[in-house]
Protein backbone atom coordinates (compact mmCIF):
# COMPACT_ATOMS: atom_id res chain seq x y z
CA UNK A 1 0.00 0.00 0.00
CA UNK A 2 1.15 3.86 -0.79
CA UNK A 3 1.41 5.62 1.87
CA UNK A 4 -0.63 8.75 1.65
CA UNK A 5 1.49 12.51 0.51
CA UNK A 6 -0.27 14.38 3.22
CA UNK A 7 -2.70 13.51 6.11
CA UNK A 8 -5.59 14.96 4.36
CA UNK A 9 -5.29 12.79 2.14
CA UNK A 10 -5.42 9.89 4.41
CA UNK A 11 -8.27 11.48 5.96
CA UNK A 12 -10.37 11.76 2.71
CA UNK A 13 -9.50 8.12 1.91
CA UNK A 14 -10.52 7.15 5.36
CA UNK A 15 -13.71 9.09 5.35
CA UNK A 16 -14.72 7.07 2.12
CA UNK A 17 -13.91 3.81 3.58
CA UNK A 18 -14.95 3.64 7.44
CA UNK A 19 -18.17 2.81 6.95
CA UNK A 20 -17.66 -0.23 5.05
CA UNK A 21 -15.11 -1.09 7.58
CA UNK A 22 -17.65 -0.43 10.35
CA UNK A 23 -20.17 -2.67 8.30
CA UNK A 24 -17.59 -5.43 8.42
CA UNK A 25 -16.48 -5.63 11.64
CA UNK A 26 -19.93 -5.64 12.74
CA UNK A 27 -20.38 -8.15 9.90
CA UNK A 28 -17.47 -10.32 11.93
CA UNK A 29 -19.08 -9.61 15.30
CA UNK A 30 -22.25 -11.60 14.30
CA UNK A 31 -20.65 -14.09 12.01
CA UNK A 32 -17.34 -15.47 14.32
CA UNK A 33 -19.84 -16.10 17.14
CA UNK A 34 -23.45 -16.46 15.75
CA UNK A 35 -21.59 -19.45 13.56
CA UNK A 36 -19.97 -21.32 16.05
CA UNK A 37 -23.01 -21.22 18.70
CA UNK A 38 -25.33 -22.52 15.64
CA UNK A 39 -22.58 -25.42 14.65
CA UNK A 40 -22.33 -26.21 18.59
CA UNK A 41 -25.53 -26.48 19.26
CA UNK A 42 -25.77 -29.38 16.38
CA UNK A 43 -22.96 -30.98 17.40
CA UNK A 44 -23.60 -31.07 21.07
CA UNK A 45 -26.36 -33.51 20.23
CA UNK A 46 -24.50 -35.92 18.48
CA UNK A 47 -23.87 -39.34 19.64
CA UNK A 48 -21.02 -40.57 21.90
CA UNK A 49 -19.97 -44.09 21.11
CA UNK A 50 -20.48 -45.49 24.47
CA UNK A 51 -17.50 -47.20 26.87
CA UNK A 52 -19.33 -50.28 27.54
CA UNK A 53 -20.86 -50.79 24.06
CA UNK A 54 -17.15 -51.47 22.67
CA UNK A 55 -16.14 -53.46 25.56
CA UNK A 56 -19.05 -56.03 25.02
CA UNK A 57 -17.64 -56.11 20.98
CA UNK A 58 -14.57 -57.79 22.28
CA UNK A 59 -16.57 -60.53 23.95
CA UNK A 60 -18.54 -61.52 21.08
CA UNK A 61 -17.52 -64.21 18.84
CA UNK A 62 -15.20 -63.68 15.50
CA UNK A 63 -13.11 -60.69 14.79
CA UNK A 64 -13.28 -57.27 16.20
CA UNK A 65 -12.98 -56.04 13.14
CA UNK A 66 -16.02 -57.43 11.67
CA UNK A 67 -18.36 -55.87 14.09
CA UNK A 68 -20.34 -52.75 13.28
CA UNK A 69 -18.60 -49.73 13.79
CA UNK A 70 -19.92 -47.64 16.54
CA UNK A 71 -19.14 -44.63 14.35
CA UNK A 72 -21.74 -44.93 11.88
CA UNK A 73 -24.19 -43.71 13.76
CA UNK A 74 -22.45 -40.63 14.29
CA UNK A 75 -21.86 -40.57 10.83
CA UNK A 76 -25.66 -40.57 10.22
CA UNK A 77 -26.15 -37.80 12.44
CA UNK A 78 -23.94 -35.74 10.94
CA UNK A 79 -25.25 -36.55 7.33
CA UNK A 80 -28.88 -35.77 8.49
CA UNK A 81 -27.49 -32.48 10.04
CA UNK A 82 -25.23 -31.48 7.44
CA UNK A 83 -27.03 -28.40 6.11
CA UNK A 84 -27.33 -26.68 9.70
CA UNK A 85 -23.68 -28.08 9.93
CA UNK A 86 -22.36 -26.29 6.93
CA UNK A 87 -24.47 -22.89 7.47
CA UNK A 88 -22.79 -22.69 10.99
CA UNK A 89 -19.15 -22.87 8.94
CA UNK A 90 -20.17 -20.78 6.04
CA UNK A 91 -21.20 -17.84 8.37
CA UNK A 92 -18.13 -18.10 10.48
CA UNK A 93 -15.79 -17.66 7.22
CA UNK A 94 -18.62 -15.08 6.52
CA UNK A 95 -17.15 -13.05 9.94
CA UNK A 96 -13.30 -13.97 9.52
CA UNK A 97 -13.81 -12.46 5.92
CA UNK A 98 -15.12 -9.18 7.65
CA UNK A 99 -12.31 -9.47 9.97
CA UNK A 100 -9.88 -9.28 6.98
CA UNK A 101 -11.28 -6.54 5.55
CA UNK A 102 -12.13 -4.53 8.76
CA UNK A 103 -8.68 -4.97 10.05
CA UNK A 104 -6.91 -4.53 6.71
CA UNK A 105 -8.79 -1.03 7.33
CA UNK A 106 -7.13 -0.20 10.40
CA UNK A 107 -3.81 -1.23 9.41
CA UNK A 108 -4.07 1.02 6.61
CA UNK A 109 -4.42 3.63 9.21
CA UNK A 110 -1.13 2.68 11.20
CA UNK A 111 0.79 2.65 8.06
CA UNK A 112 -0.22 6.10 7.41
CA UNK A 113 0.32 7.56 10.51
CA UNK A 114 3.89 5.05 11.54
CA UNK A 115 5.75 4.52 8.34
CA UNK A 116 7.84 2.71 10.01
CA UNK A 117 5.37 -0.41 10.28
CA UNK A 118 6.38 -3.18 8.14
CA UNK A 119 4.48 -3.66 4.70
CA UNK A 120 4.70 -7.50 5.24
CA UNK A 121 2.85 -6.80 8.84
CA UNK A 122 0.06 -4.87 6.87
CA UNK A 123 -1.10 -7.72 5.13
CA UNK A 124 -1.30 -10.70 7.74
CA UNK A 125 -4.23 -10.31 9.00
CA UNK A 126 -5.51 -10.29 5.50
CA UNK A 127 -4.08 -13.50 4.72
CA UNK A 128 -4.32 -15.23 7.81
CA UNK A 129 -8.28 -14.37 8.10
CA UNK A 130 -9.16 -15.24 4.56
CA UNK A 131 -6.88 -18.89 4.91
CA UNK A 132 -8.50 -19.59 8.51
CA UNK A 133 -12.14 -18.99 6.49
CA UNK A 134 -11.48 -21.29 3.67
CA UNK A 135 -10.19 -23.84 5.93
CA UNK A 136 -12.50 -23.67 8.69
CA UNK A 137 -15.37 -24.49 5.85
CA UNK A 138 -12.95 -26.89 4.32
CA UNK A 139 -12.63 -28.97 7.76
CA UNK A 140 -16.28 -28.92 7.40
CA UNK A 141 -17.13 -30.29 3.97
CA UNK A 142 -14.24 -32.95 4.54
CA UNK A 143 -16.40 -34.52 7.85
CA UNK A 144 -19.37 -34.74 5.64
CA UNK A 145 -17.36 -36.50 2.87
CA UNK A 146 -16.05 -38.69 5.59
CA UNK A 147 -19.99 -39.42 6.65
CA UNK A 148 -21.12 -40.32 3.35
CA UNK A 149 -17.82 -42.79 2.80
CA UNK A 150 -19.00 -44.36 6.16
CA UNK A 151 -22.68 -44.76 5.11
CA UNK A 152 -21.72 -46.11 2.05
CA UNK A 153 -19.13 -48.68 2.81
CA UNK A 154 -19.51 -52.12 4.94
CA UNK A 155 -19.81 -49.84 8.45
CA UNK A 156 -17.40 -52.39 10.06
CA UNK A 157 -14.35 -51.60 12.26
CA UNK A 158 -12.01 -52.72 9.78
CA UNK A 159 -12.95 -50.44 7.21
CA UNK A 160 -14.16 -47.28 8.85
CA UNK A 161 -11.99 -44.71 9.74
CA UNK A 162 -12.42 -41.64 11.94
CA UNK A 163 -14.48 -39.20 10.82
CA UNK A 164 -12.29 -35.89 9.97
CA UNK A 165 -9.06 -37.28 9.99
CA UNK A 166 -8.98 -37.94 5.94
CA UNK A 167 -8.82 -36.67 2.68
CA UNK A 168 -10.36 -32.65 2.77
CA UNK A 169 -10.90 -32.49 6.31
CA UNK A 170 -6.93 -33.71 7.37
CA UNK A 171 -5.79 -31.25 4.54
CA UNK A 172 -8.26 -28.12 6.69
CA UNK A 173 -6.79 -29.04 9.97
CA UNK A 174 -3.22 -28.55 8.50
CA UNK A 175 -3.80 -25.11 6.86
CA UNK A 176 -5.66 -23.83 10.10
CA UNK A 177 -2.86 -24.09 13.07
CA UNK A 178 -0.95 -21.42 10.40
CA UNK A 179 -3.23 -19.56 8.82
CA UNK A 180 -4.52 -18.93 13.19
CA UNK A 181 -0.92 -18.43 13.98
CA UNK A 182 -0.81 -16.25 10.93
CA UNK A 183 -3.63 -14.01 11.97
CA UNK A 184 -2.55 -14.15 15.81
CA UNK A 185 0.90 -12.05 14.53
CA UNK A 186 -1.39 -9.71 12.55
CA UNK A 187 -3.57 -9.06 15.17
CA UNK A 188 -0.87 -8.28 17.85
CA UNK A 189 1.28 -6.52 15.31
CA UNK A 190 -1.79 -3.70 14.19
CA UNK A 191 -3.38 -3.77 17.76
CA UNK A 192 0.19 -2.95 19.43
CA UNK A 193 0.67 -0.31 16.77
CA UNK A 194 -2.81 1.02 16.92
CA UNK A 195 -2.64 1.91 20.17
CA UNK A 196 0.55 3.48 19.88
CA UNK A 197 0.21 5.77 16.84
CA UNK A 198 -3.67 6.89 18.93
CA UNK A 199 -5.46 5.03 16.72
CA UNK A 200 -7.35 2.81 19.31
CA UNK A 201 -6.97 3.83 23.22
CA UNK A 202 -5.22 1.73 25.50
CA UNK A 203 -7.66 -0.71 26.19
CA UNK A 204 -8.95 -1.45 22.99
CA UNK A 205 -5.40 -2.00 21.93
CA UNK A 206 -4.83 -4.43 25.15
CA UNK A 207 -7.83 -6.08 24.49
CA UNK A 208 -6.91 -7.03 20.51
CA UNK A 209 -3.81 -8.49 22.10
CA UNK A 210 -5.57 -10.69 24.23
CA UNK A 211 -8.20 -11.38 21.18
CA UNK A 212 -5.48 -12.29 19.19
CA UNK A 213 -3.93 -14.53 21.18
CA UNK A 214 -7.01 -16.38 22.14
CA UNK A 215 -7.19 -17.03 18.01
CA UNK A 216 -4.09 -19.67 18.56
CA UNK A 217 -5.04 -21.00 21.60
CA UNK A 218 -8.88 -21.71 21.85
CA UNK A 219 -10.22 -21.44 18.36
CA UNK A 220 -12.82 -24.75 18.06
CA UNK A 221 -12.16 -25.36 21.72
CA UNK A 222 -15.02 -22.62 22.87
CA UNK A 223 -17.01 -19.44 22.22
CA UNK A 224 -14.80 -16.64 21.00
CA UNK A 225 -16.42 -13.93 23.39
CA UNK A 226 -13.15 -11.79 23.67
CA UNK A 227 -12.86 -11.54 19.84
CA UNK A 228 -16.15 -10.72 19.63
CA UNK A 229 -16.25 -8.16 22.37
CA UNK A 230 -13.29 -6.54 20.84
CA UNK A 231 -14.82 -6.56 16.80
CA UNK A 232 -17.81 -5.24 18.39
CA UNK A 233 -15.84 -2.51 20.24
CA UNK A 234 -14.31 -2.11 16.96
CA UNK A 235 -17.17 -1.64 14.37
CA UNK A 236 -18.83 0.92 17.34
CA UNK A 237 -15.30 3.01 17.03
CA UNK A 238 -15.51 3.00 13.46
CA UNK A 239 -18.80 3.80 12.90
CA UNK A 240 -18.01 7.10 14.59
CA UNK A 241 -20.22 6.12 18.04
CA UNK A 242 -17.62 5.64 20.48
CA UNK A 243 -18.62 7.80 23.83
CA UNK A 244 -16.34 10.43 23.90
CA UNK A 245 -15.66 10.92 20.23
CA UNK A 246 -13.09 9.81 18.08
CA UNK A 247 -9.29 9.67 19.54
CA UNK A 248 -7.56 12.58 18.07
CA UNK A 249 -5.49 10.77 15.38
CA UNK A 250 -8.91 9.83 13.52
CA UNK A 251 -9.32 13.46 13.24
CA UNK A 252 -5.77 15.10 12.56
CA UNK A 253 -4.42 12.43 9.96
CA UNK A 254 -1.30 11.85 12.17
CA UNK A 255 0.21 10.03 15.24
CA UNK A 256 -1.02 11.17 18.52
CA UNK A 257 0.57 8.73 20.92
CA UNK A 258 -1.23 8.27 24.39
CA UNK A 259 0.11 10.32 27.16
CA UNK A 260 1.91 8.02 29.43
CA UNK A 261 0.83 7.49 33.34
CA UNK A 262 3.15 9.87 34.63
CA UNK A 263 2.23 12.68 31.72
CA UNK A 264 -1.30 12.19 32.46
CA UNK A 265 -0.92 12.58 36.10
CA UNK A 266 0.92 15.69 35.44
CA UNK A 267 -1.74 17.09 33.17
CA UNK A 268 -4.56 16.38 35.69
CA UNK A 269 -2.20 18.00 38.58
CA UNK A 270 -2.30 21.42 35.75
CA UNK A 271 -5.80 21.14 35.18
CA UNK A 272 -6.87 21.24 39.06
CA UNK A 273 -4.18 24.20 39.87
CA UNK A 274 -5.86 26.07 36.81
CA UNK A 275 -9.51 25.60 37.73
CA UNK A 276 -8.49 26.39 41.26
CA UNK A 277 -9.48 30.40 42.46
CA UNK A 278 -6.50 31.85 43.74
CA UNK A 279 -5.79 32.07 47.71
CA UNK A 280 -7.06 35.51 48.58
CA UNK A 281 -4.59 37.63 51.23
CA UNK A 282 -5.88 37.24 54.59
CA UNK A 283 -7.47 40.85 56.11
CA UNK A 284 -4.77 42.94 57.65
CA UNK A 285 -6.46 43.65 61.56
CA UNK A 286 -7.74 47.15 62.14
CA UNK A 287 -5.85 49.53 63.96
CA UNK A 288 -7.45 50.39 67.83
CA UNK A 289 -8.95 53.57 68.07
CA UNK A 290 -7.75 55.96 70.68
CA UNK A 291 -9.60 59.16 70.98
CA UNK A 292 -8.29 61.97 70.49
CA UNK A 293 -5.85 63.98 73.05
CA UNK A 294 -5.78 60.56 74.96
CA UNK A 295 -2.00 59.76 76.10
CA UNK A 296 -0.49 56.53 74.41
CA UNK A 297 0.03 54.99 77.94
CA UNK A 298 -2.73 55.70 79.13
CA UNK A 299 -4.39 53.74 76.54
CA UNK A 300 -2.33 50.88 77.20
CA UNK A 301 -3.62 50.39 80.60
CA UNK A 302 -7.18 50.96 79.79
CA UNK A 303 -6.97 47.72 77.46
CA UNK A 304 -4.37 45.77 80.10
CA UNK A 305 -7.93 46.45 82.63
CA UNK A 306 -10.19 45.06 79.97
CA UNK A 307 -8.31 42.70 79.74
Amino acid sequence: MALPDTPQQQLDWEARHRPRAAIAAGIATVGILGGQILEQAVIGNAPSPPLLDGLLKLAEPGSVLDQPAAQVATAQYLHDHGFALMAGRVVTAIGYFALAYAVTFLAAGVRARRPQFARWAFYLPMIGAVLFGVAWIGYGAGRLIDSNGVLDGAGTIATVQDIGDTGIARASVVLLNPAALVLTVGLVLVSLNAMRTGLLTRFMGALGIVAALFQVIQYGAGLPLVQTFWLGGLAVLLAGRRPGGDPPAWRTGRAEPWPSAQQAAEARKARQEAAEPPDEPAPEPEPERVAAGAHQATSKRKRKRRG
